[in-house]
């Protein structure tokens, strides 16, 4: 075989288990049940980067298989289900085939580590850098940590108990060490390095089992603490209208004040049959209520709101938008210019309405969808604004300043507090505690996941509020526009859930939590030690290059 041939052969050869590799990956998140996918699924890029001494060839391969693990995993983000916009389906193929060379730079630097230290301490630099780079990710205007490894793990409820000290970026790098070790016992017992009754294999092994099976058992003594009536009981009443999302955004065939007295009705008889149970509180979904209901303009919704409220004596936590009025010279680049003088920004909000017409703070949504709902630092890039700009006209959302929770008194004279967060935001674990640092006896998430179709979509962002819940110890409770909306308890059981696409109200009972767990005091430590191991890892690497080169030229 001629080497040409020979590097044809290697090359379909990885490209087979690379795919092979993101396929098991992207199998592992939800809905797909087979969780523990994800603890193999590194071994075959592994195996390839052993294989590969070209940081060209390297990158090449591993951007195939970070590529096929987005293809399944974000297939649903273009909204090819329903078909309707020609801007969702563009930013959703650019996710899924852009968003990956994002993974490559720090991939790349844990190659170049092996390269300059040796095998050892690339298999501790890979889970180091990705892990990194899963944190480091959730911090900008471009973050997106909707694909961190361990989310995967949302059904594995017993397994996921350790979160409430390690954080999600911790089960991360345990699924990370279990496929490194993995991948050492069969690479050194393919090549007979090792026999199967060695001293090393033993260990080996027995290090395999404490990682998956460890907390996991953690997990099953440990759920017990949390029992599911401990607390003081609030009833909460959710209201899931089942509105298509573009009627509310983007389908001008739809006359608006009609559409808006048709929603306006539909959420107000719901709740209306919902007080027959005497909840405590009424949550609505997100932009529950689609135009601005605060705004002089709507004064008679206002009035039909606060009428409702004040007979049936039940407080409202709904999302809606809200306008705030800047003068040209303070504006925002995301506003809208009213005239020469003044201009309107728009933000993605949620409040509370109390019996006498009492309306909380309001909260603004923080972690905005980058690119479908905000452009990323728009002040820099203020040229892309309009070019850019998604045509249901929610693109250019303003960006909120502070967490915020919603304290209310409830119809039998109970004191809470809750911490509501808008969609996408759910996914931010650092984000979501802070909510809970301020107070916040138990969490609500306001979403409308109705624009993808019964895709994949809804059933991950439903799946992440069981992460959060392990890590904060709170109920949370999730009210989507069309499904799918669910009650989950502190250990992450899911005891409501609805399905998609239906009318659905409900009243549940939820436990109010006051104690903090580990992670809510100190937050993400794993993954802050991850980036500083990373750093030193990456700087000894380089010196040690530049000390070779320089005994080279002596």
């Amino acid at each position: 075989m001629t080497n040409s041939q020979l590097f044809s052969t290697s090359r379909w050869r990885h490209f087979i288990l690379v795919v092979f590799g993101g396929i098991l990956l992207g199998l592992s998140f939800p809905p797909s049940p087979l969780f523990s996918l994800a603890f193999v699924a590194f071994i075959p890029l592994l195996l390839v980067a052993d294989e590969t001494n070209s940081y060209r060839h390297f990158a090449a391969r591993a951007y195939i298989f970070i590529f096929i693990f987005h293809l399944l995993t974000l297939y649903w983000t273009g909204g090819f289900a329903n078909c309707k916009d020609v801007w969702m389906m563009t930013a959703g193929v650019a996710v899924v085939v852009l968003h990956p060379i994002l993974f490559l730079p720090l991939l790349l630097l844990a190659f170049f580590i092996k390269k300059k230290l040796g095998q050892t301490t690339w298999y501790v630099s890979v889970a180091l850098m990705w892990v990194s780079f899963e944190y480091l990710h959730s911090l900008t205007e471009y973050s997106f940590p909707w694909l961190t490894i361990g989310n995967s793990q949302a059904y594995n409820l017993s397994g996921i108990q350790i979160i409430e000290y390690t954080s999600i970026y911790g089960l991360s790098l345990f699924i990370l060490a279990f496929n490194i070790l993995a991948y050492i016992l069969l690479r050194n017992l393919s090549a007979s390095k090792w026999n199967p009754k060695s001293r090393q294999t033993i260990l080996m092994i027995a290090s395999l089992l404490a990682i998956y099976f460890g907390p996991k058992i953690y997990g099953s003594i440990h759920m017990h603490r949390y029992a599911i009536n401990d607390g003081v009981p609030l009833r909460v009443g959710i209201v899931q209208p089942n509105i298509d999302p573009w009627e509310k955004w983007g389908d001008k065939s739809f006359d608006p004040w009609e559409s808006y007295d048709r929603q306006f009705r539909i959420l107000l008889s719901e709740s209306q049959k919902l007080a027959i149970d005497s909840p405590d509180i009424f949550i609505w979904p997100e932009t529950a209520i689609p135009f601005h209901l605060l705004h002089p303009k709507y004064s008679s919704y206002q009035q039909q709101l606060f009428s409702f409220v004040d007979s049936v004596k039940i407080p409202i936590i709904t999302g809606l938008p809200t306008v705030q009025y800047f003068i040209s010279s303070d504006a925002p680049a995301t506003s809208e210019k009213i005239n020469n003088a003044l201009y309107a920004q728009s933000y993605n909000s949620v409040i509370a309405i109390q019996p006498r017409r009492h309306i909380s703070s309001i909260y603004k949504k923080i972690e905005l969808v980058p690119f479908a709902e905000r452009l990323p630092y728009p002040e820099t890039f203020r040229f892309l604004i309009e070019p850019l700009k998604w045509n249901v006209g929610i693109s250019s959302w303003g960006k909120g300043s502070d967490t915020l929770v919603f304290p209310f008194a409830t119809p039998r004279n109970l004191f809470s507090t809750a911490g509501a967060v808008i969609c996408y935001e759910s996914v931010y674990p650092d984000f979501v505690r802070a909510f809970v640092q301020r107070g916040a006896q138990f969490l609500v998430v306001v979403t409308n996941d109705s624009w993808w179709g019964n895709t994949s979509g809804a059933y991950q962002h439903a799946s992440f509020a069981s992460l959060r819940a392990v890590e904060t110890r709170r109920w949370v409770v999730q009210c989507a526009n069309g499904g799918i909306s669910l009650i989950v308890d502190p250990i992450g059981v899911v005891h409501y859930r609805t399905t998609l696409y239906t009318t659905n109200s409900f009243v549940a009972d939820i436990h109010l939590q006051n104690a903090t767990t580990f992670y809510v005091r100190y937050g993400d430590l794993v993954g802050k030690l991850c980036v500083v191991c990373a750093i030193l890892f990456f700087f000894t690497a380089l010196g040690y290059s530049i000390i070779i080169k320089e005994r080279k030229n002596v």
